[in-house]
């Protein structure tokens, strides 16, 4: 059954979500690091050009796609970790002496940051073959459904479907989110 929240039709979207995350992250990284020369339009044709490269190559985005979501749930819980604790009284400085000195609280991230790369390395290139064939037919009316097969109805059918109408819900929902988030504070 279709409910109109359904994020799946999101998934079509991927490999335009998969660009904007390698664009944004290299051009910070690139800013971050001043290279090449701190130029920023230089930075971001280069940001461009790897990030269209890293996505049209299949194994490089089924890695991203198992990697990101690692990423963000420890992010999330070393965050709320380091909230909680702030919650009990903790000050600035407790934290900082929780978390050690720079250059360990530098190597522990890193050593985690190497076993996520390292398994999803070996997820992605030595699990099997897990390819899905690129000409499979998707149905996006799964079961019993009325969208038409010909025409007008069909067109209508289909923008009136509540995957699709859900899809435009969240992107809309997402879309006032960052145009309220950006907008500047007077």
């Amino acid at each position: 059954m279709a409910t109109f929240l359904d994020v799946g039709m999101l998934g079509y979207f991927n490999i335009i979500f998969y660009f904007l995350f390698l664009f944004v992250l290299l051009f910070a990284i690139m800013q971050a690091v001043k290279f090449p020369t701190g130029d920023k339009n230089l930075s971001a044709i280069l940001a461009f050009l790897v990030a269209i490269l890293v996505v049209f190559s299949g194994p490089t985005r089924e890695m991203i796609s198992v990697i990101t979501p690692t990423f963000f749930v420890i992010i999330f819980f070393l965050f709320f970790g380091i909230l909680i604790y702030r919650f009990i009284g903790a000050t600035d400085a407790d934290v900082k002496s929780f978390l050690g000195t720079e250059a360990a609280t530098r190597t522990f991230l890193l050593i985690i940051l190497g076993i996520i790369i390292l398994s999803t390395l070996g997820k992605t290139f030595f699990s099997g073959n897990s390819e899905t064939s690129e000409n499979e037919e998707t149905d996006i009316s799964s079961g019993n459904s009325n969208v038409g097969t010909q025409g007008e109805g069909a067109l209508v059918a289909t923008l009136t479907h509540p995957k699709i109408l859900g899809l435009v819900l969240i992107l809309l929902i997402g879309a006032f989110a960052m145009s309220l988030l950006s907008r500047n504070v007077k």
